[in-house]
Parts: C-alpha cells; structure tokens; sequence
C-alpha cells in the first residue's frame, strides 16, 4: 500500500501513517512518501519506537520513501540477532586462542619477562589446536556468509550492533587469524 504524506505539515504525515499502518493486516508492506527531512525522521523515530522492520530509500526526484512492514517486531529480533552474533565471534576468538595455547607461555614469558609456568596446563590443548582452528574459521566463514546474505535483507532494525556489524566482525576475523597463524609466525618474530 502507497500512502503519500508529501506537503504535510507536521505531526499530520507521523498520525497519517500510524492510522493506515494499524489498518494493514500482518504480512502487508506501508510505502510512506515524504518530502522534508523532520517528516521523514518523525516517521522513522515513530517506526523505531514501535519496533516495526523498516527501510528507508533514497530520495528520487525529492521525494523519500520509507517502506513498513507490520507484523514484525525489531526488539525480538534484532535482540536475538545481536546474541547470536556476539556469541559466535566470542566463541571463535576463544577457538582460537586455545588453538595458539601450545606457545603462549613462552611468548608471555619473553613479552612480559614473568614466569608463566600457571599456563603450562594449557600445553594439554596442543593436540587439538587443528581443531580449535577450523572449529574458529568455521564460525568466521559462517559469519561473514550471514552478514553477506543479511545484506540483502533491506529490512533492518538500527542498532548498535546492526550498525557496526562489519567491523566487529572484521576486527574479529583479524584476531582469529592472528591467534591462528601465532604458532607459526612468532618464530620468525622472536628470532
């Protein structure tokens, strides 16, 4: 459904469209057209606060759209996005880490010139460091394909997370790939 608000003055395109959008039945699509900004940002504060999915297009010819869509609610979602998301790239930097424990101690030892021997219990993991490694580039691959095909997704509820997405995965990836090529570079560094 079309609603146009352009022209408007304000509140009456934010009551327009709570009307229509109440109005609609679970599934359906509101495109809200507006041509002044503190419409467009009324309309989006309004759509935030209710937690309704919405995307705001760029503006044609003067004109933005914002397109809602009810019968979604961002909180739950994007609540539960956000926990998967930190619980993935956390689990895999700590897969990581633990993939790099077979030399920690003496790097530590050589970087902070301390005694580290309480980490000695760490060379228990060294056997299974390949799988950490893969158990880490798993998660990272996985991830990375998510944000890739979520991108497509235009529906997207703004928060921090959802803002800062890529470089927090990114920042991520680089300390996985650190921890898991350590054992191999650090010679070379010590050296």
């Amino acid at each position: 459904m079309r609603l146009d608000c352009k022209n408007l003055d304000c509140p009456k395109p934010v009551i327009k469209t709570k009307e229509v959008y109440e109005s609609l039945g679970d599934d359906d699509i509101l495109d809200v057209e507006l041509n002044s900004f503190s419409s467009v940002e009324n309309v989006k504060r309004f759509a935030q606060k209710q937690g309704i999915y919405f995307e705001v297009k760029p503006k044609i010819k003067g004109v933005t759209t914002i397109t809602l869509v009810k019968g979604y609610k961002c909180e739950l979602e994007s609540k539960k996005r956000d926990k998967s998301f930190l619980t993935l790239i956390v689990g895999s930097i700590i897969s990581a880490f633990l993939a790099s424990t077979c030399c920690l101690a003496p790097f530590l030892f050589l970087v902070f010139g301390v005694s580290m021997s309480s980490l000695s219990f760490l060379q228990v993991l060294a056997p299974y460091s390949i799988y950490f490694s893969l158990f880490a580039v798993a998660l990272i691959t996985y991830l990375w394909y998510d944000y890739f095909m979520r991108r497509k997704e235009k529906l997207l509820c703004e928060t921090w997370l959802s803002k800062n997405y890529k470089f927090l995965l990114s920042l991520g990836t680089f300390l996985v790939i650190i921890f898991i090529t350590y054992p191999y570079w650090v010679n070379y560094l010590l050296e």
